[in-house]
């Protein structure tokens, strides 16, 4: 009984040989730097990090020239992109989470009610077999899964908003390092539910499955960054492929776009690309190609009216260079081109004849790598044969900040 006793006196001490010295509480620790937000991790068993990044942005539109040679300027001025993340690790480093919430007005795409685009949780298993699971970038093309913080201008490609997938809600199972430490080859098998983000009414069934396949053969690459800010003194390149089928979806672009009021659509998409990078020197290349199994949709609406919706088709290339000055100051040009393919929407097909052949320049500098820079850059869409007389011009200038 005395032996209790003291066993219990000595617990609530904390004395050697105690229960609370058994199991000590593992110590808690707090950390922070700019760019990367505020850590507070709990020996192994649990890590929360809060980080938030806004963009400033300035942007003028100038299309072409009417009948009696006048433009209609218009600018934008606004905050481009609010962002909060939540990330960290719970139970054990290998388990971990994260949630990105988009909260200003130009995050609010095809009417989206929640501000929700990335939920998930991953748990890395083993070295050759990961699995995550949530709502998260569709792995299919490099140039859309680079996170937005990481761009080197202010918008995305043409060909990759109209043919990519963006993010969708299911699983990947994946390795980025396949049968060895220091393998060259990553893989990524998924199944999403088809119909992109934050669904909140019921459709028919459907599935968007995708495989791809990477190869770095000169060794470790920061692939989901563009440029290279480290002016890294060895080549380094990472070249990736991808096939994806999207069966019975109702969206307009697979898992963007407005929604089928008449039926659904199958989807099958095609990548390929490439990232290389050396002394400052940084080079992405793209094909994509998208093609739905019909090029439109016929159905009555309330009234008993013929109603005709019409799918997507086409492919697009995307080239995008840039060198990194010392001091962090960088130059990149981009060349894209987007093609339809006959039979596919009218809207589509004007758009590409139109402005199907982008065109751009910018300048950055970088205060904090990504994490913190002004970017100023102008874009040019027009038709294939270069007529600069009916391009649409966007010049951006704007400040990208993470804290």
């Amino acid at each position: 009984m005395e032996s209790y006793c003291a066993f219990v006196m000595g617990a609530a001490l904390g004395l050697p040989g105690s229960a609370a010295a058994v199991e000590p509480k593992p110590p808690v620790e707090i950390s922070g730097s700019p760019g990367n937000g505020v850590t507070v991790k709990v020996g192994d068993v649990f890590s929360f990090n809060a980080r938030s990044r806004i963009q400033l942005r300035y942007q003028i539109n100038v299309p072409p020239a009417d009948d009696q040679g006048e433009r209609d300027f218009q600018q934008i001025v606004n905050i481009g992109t609010a962002r909060l993340w939540f990330s960290g690790h719970v139970y054990r480093p290998e388990l971990t989470y994260m949630i990105q919430l988009a909260i200003a007005g130009r995050d609010y795409r095809d009417g989206a009610t929640s501000p929700i685009f990335d939920a998930y949780i991953d748990w890395k298993i083993h070295r050759d077999f990961h699995v995550r699971a949530g709502q998260f970038f569709v792995p299919f093309d490099r140039l859309r899964t680079v996170r937005e913080f990481a761009l080197q201008m202010a918008d995305r490609p043409v060909p990759v908003g109209e043919l990519t997938l963006d993010r969708d809600a299911g699983i990947t199972l994946y390795s980025e390092n396949f049968l060895g430490k220091e393998s060259p080859v990553a893989w990524r098998l998924s199944a999403f539910g088809g119909g992109g983000t934050n669904l909140t009414t019921s459709r028919e069934p459907g599935a968007l499955l995708v495989g791809r396949l990477e190869l770095r053969p000169l060794g470790k690459i920061d692939d989901d960054s563009e440029g290279d800010l480290e002016r890294r003194r060895k080549p380094a390149v990472a070249l990736g492929g991808a096939f994806a089928a999207n069966y019975n979806t109702n969206r307009l672009r697979s898992t963007t776009g407005a929604t089928f009021l008449g039926g659904t659509t199958d989807y099958l998409h095609a990548a390929a690309d490439l990232v290389f990078k050396w002394r400052g020197f940084a080079l992405q290349g793209e094909y994509l190609w998208k093609r739905a199994d019909v090029d439109r949709i016929e159905s009555t609406d309330e009234d008993g009216n013929p109603r005709t919706e019409y799918t997507r088709s086409g492919q697009g290339t995307v080239f995008q260079a840039s060198y990194v000055f010392d001091p962090p100051i960088e130059i990149v040009a981009r060349f894209s081109r987007l093609y339809a393919f006959g039979g596919t929407d009218p809207k589509l097909v004007s758009e590409v004849q139109s402005r199907g052949q982008e065109v751009g320049v910018g300048l950055n500098y970088y205060f904090n790598k990504h994490k913190m820079k002004l970017q100023a850059d102008w874009i040019a869409r027009m038709p294939h044969d270069f007529d600069f007389e009916k391009a649409n011009h966007a010049a951006h200038l704007q400040l990208d900040a993470m804290f």
